[in-house]
């Protein structure tokens, strides 16, 4: 686990550097390309996260598909490193960890094989490996799901390969600001 959290240091510092215009094009970038993605056209529900701080900006998709009228689903995180994802229809409230969330009486869902999941990453390699934030919340909700998942990450952190263990879950789909990268052939 110290290879991960030294590699997770890392690429939170190199975040940490990255020029502002590149953050914004890369943000670009990623948007048009995901909105093009065929996997995101044919999805009726996307589950996604809230992008905060320096993450892969997610919040320009989220409105693309809420005016395409797709439904979209929100994590939620408890105590204990557990999430569900519910419905966002309306204003958001604080969560756990102070990241915007849909309220507790939101109607929560799972994924479908149709559906999109679009999972965070402190970065990811070209075979669709990815270094999560380091709660583990999507590599204990991820298990079962066969939704096509896809994370973003911008191409100057793209890795040649990352470290793995035993519970950590491939994604079907990495994208960045120049293109789509395929991961694993399968949805899990």
């Amino acid at each position: 686990m110290s290879g991960k959290a030294a590699l997770r240091r890392e690429i939170r510092r190199t975040i940490a550097a990255l020029p502002e215009e590149y953050i914004a094009e890369s943000d670009a970038g990623m948007t048009k390309n995901l909105l093009s993605l065929p996997e995101y056209e044919k999805a009726g529900r996307i589950f996604a996260y809230f992008a905060t701080g320096r993450e892969c900006a997610t919040a320009g998709i989220l409105e693309d598909a809420r005016a395409r009228g797709k439904k979209v689903f929100l994590p939620r995180s408890k105590p204990g490193g557990v999430m569900d994802f519910a419905l966002w229809e309306g204003p958001l409230v604080p969560g756990l960890m102070g990241i915007p969330e849909p309220p507790p009486e939101a109607e929560s869902a799972e994924p479908e094989p149709d559906d999109l999941v679009i999972v965070p990453a402190v970065c990811c390699d070209a075979e669709g490996w990815r270094l999560g934030q380091g709660g583990g919340y999507y590599d204990r909700w991820l298990p079962g799901k066969r939704a096509v998942t896809l994370c973003l990450c911008r191409a100057r952190l793209l890795q040649k390969k990352l470290p793995r263990e035993w519970n950590d879950i491939p994604i079907t789909l990495v994208l960045t600001e120049k293109g789509v990268i395929k991961g694993q052939t399968q949805p899990r």
